[in-house]
């Protein structure tokens, strides 16, 4: 997953809402969301078939982790999936204690990554090059994309940025509609991977975005969604999977 948005404790009704487009190679299978058994108990989360992990998901106590990698000149394939990582950020109940967690990975582990986890109270995000630096995030809108969260120096990371202010400033009932422009966006101006929606190469063994995610973690007695594009969002309409987070006891339905 290579773009993802999140609003964390600036929308009214909503402390945590994410916008995630994940860009792979389009060969590279995978299955939507569903809720899925762990050693600590159920999850609603995608599911990568090769390596068996997941780029997001939310576990019954609604804590989100989040997964994009950082790019490296030679992946090691030695070394375990980071999307594995994703799934154990979500064994324990809050955000702080997966921060704690996550700040014990030994070095040399993984491949490099950004791993954003969050609940209604805190957000942090793990930064893995070699070793990991874990810092915990303000409240406010974040983007983090394959380069440092929020850098603006990086021109696609300072336009997202500029859109998802302006989207946590709509209406909250209108939030997932701007953010769902936001990830349907071709407006990049340094080529097909500055886009927010990828398209690169040939449908069956091109590289783009494989699916979008719209989510909405509604404060207790407030609704929660969860909608899934399974395909580029701006060819692919969002299926509504909030059921998933229901059936997890989050949230009540529209």
């Amino acid at each position: 997953m290579c773009t993802l948005i999140t609003l964390h404790r600036c929308v009214p009704g909503a402390p945590l809402v994410v916008a995630a487009n994940r860009d792979e190679y389009r060969e590279r299978p995978a299955e939507g969301p569903a809720l899925r058994e762990t050693p600590a108990g159920r999850v609603a989360a995608p599911l990568d078939l090769r390596a068996g992990g997941t780029w997001l998901g939310v576990n019954r106590y609604g804590t989100l982790a989040a997964l994009t990698n950082r790019p490296t000149a030679c992946a090691d394939a030695t070394r375990r999936s980071r999307g594995l990582l994703v799934m154990d950020a979500l064994g324990p109940a809050k955000a702080s204690e997966a921060a704690d967690w996550l700040s014990g990975l030994p070095a040399g582990a993984y491949n490099p990554f950004n791993l954003f986890v969050a609940d209604g109270q805190d957000a942090y995000v793990a930064v893995y090059e070699e070793a990991v630096k874990v810092r915990k995030l303000e409240p406010g809108v974040h983007v983090i994309g394959n380069a440092d969260p929020d850098d603006r120096s990086v021109a696609k990371i300072d336009r997202l940025l500029g859109k998802a202010e302006q989207a946590a400033s709509a209406e909250p009932d209108a939030v997932l509609n701007e953010l769902a422009a936001i990830c349907r966006g071709h407006d990049g101006s340094d080529g097909p991977l500055s886009d927010t929606c990828i398209h690169l190469g040939d449908e069956a063994s091109g590289y783009g975005t494989r699916s979008s995610t719209l989510l909405s973690l509604g404060e207790p007695g407030m609704r929660s969604e969860w909608h899934f594009a399974e395909g580029p969002p701006c060819e692919t309409a969002y299926e509504d999977r909030s059921r998933l987070l229901h059936e997890l006891g989050l949230g009540v339905r529209s």
